[in-house]
């Protein structure tokens, strides 16, 4: 199985190596990036719109290409990525390993390497629609001691007041901990041409993960934002049968000037975002988008 294991400074990566020879494209988005047919499907089974990968960024491609459900063939190589974010410098360090190794490092980062591939359920997204603003949530597994939670959100009307908006997943922390950074980006139109940003603030707790978009000014005719992250069993957790994803989104109805004050005043949990005084009157609240997953894991 494709195998990725992250830690929150210290990022840990197993893979496979696989090549596909040129010009064999399925997919080609708006910034030129090459995609197989395969790599396409895996990016849509992990919850990415036809609108996100059409355009996404390299780096994200090359973060989730790989990215399935699926055993890997005895010939492939596993390779070991560590990577370091020190004063703001990642550095990047790749190792073909073993099996073995592989388990080493899993148990060195708080993690349980897998038992067996015992792995069966059924996934369910989640939903949830007001006015404005529709959201859907998401929870994939991508092998034995990893799944991926993902909320994507889309503007049916564009807010009058853009300040700093809230996104969130919430976790059951009696069973998973986040185990990669949180990865969020916001993609906005004109009627002639369109713009992305990953500037955002964001915050792990054991329930959860928050990012902080800045929505953007002038005149737009759509607004989209994502996040997502992996989590990992908790170390000492046994077999689990159920698990949800609490996707969640705050808009600011008002202007935020401090934003880096504004989020220690956010928590997340499996009820979804909670902001404390003095910043609760200043953003409104919606329906949570739950999934959930049922099975043996």
């Amino acid at each position: 199985m494709r195998k990725f294991l992250y830690a929150l400074a210290l990022v840990t990566l197993f893979t496979s190596v696989a090549v596909h020879a040129a010009g064999d494209a399925y997919y080609i988005n708006m910034h030129g990036i090459e995609m197989t047919e395969t790599e396409y499907h895996n990016l849509q089974e992990l919850g990415f719109t036809e609108t996100q990968i059409e355009r996404m960024n390299y780096q994200t491609y090359v973060d989730n290409k790989d990215i399935e459900a699926t055993l890997l063939s005895v010939t492939s190589q596993l390779v070991h990525v560590t990577t370091t974010i020190r004063n703001g410098i990642v550095t990047r360090h790749s190792e073909i390993v073993t099996e073995e190794e592989m388990n080493s490092a899993m148990l060195q980062s708080g993690l349980q390497p897998p038992v067996s591939p015992n792995f069966s359920g059924d996934f369910y997204d989640g939903m949830s629609e007001s006015v404005y603003r529709h959201i859907e949530s998401y929870i994939t597994y991508i092998n034995d001691w990893t799944m991926r939670y993902k909320v994507n959100l889309d503007w049916l009307q564009i807010p009058s007041v853009r300040s700093w908006d809230i996104m969130a997943i919430g976790i059951e922390a009696n069973k998973v901990q986040i185990v990669s950074s949180l990865v969020a980006r916001q993609d906005w139109y004109t009627n002639n041409d369109s713009y992305d940003s990953e500037s955002y603030m964001e915050k792990y707790e054991s329930t959860g993960g928050t990012v902080m978009f800045e929505l953007p000014s002038g005149s737009i005719t759509g607004l989209e934002s994502y996040m997502y992250f992996n989590v990992g069993k908790k170390p000492g957790v046994g077999t689990i049968s159920s698990l949800y994803a609490v996707g969640d989104y705050a808009h600011a109805i008002s202007t935020i000037s401090d934003e880096d004050d504004a989020i220690e005043y956010v928590s997340t949990s499996i009820a979804g975002i909670e902001v404390d005084t003095p910043y609760a009157n200043s953003y409104d609240s919606m329906i949570e988008a739950v999934a959930a997953f049922f099975g043996t894991w």
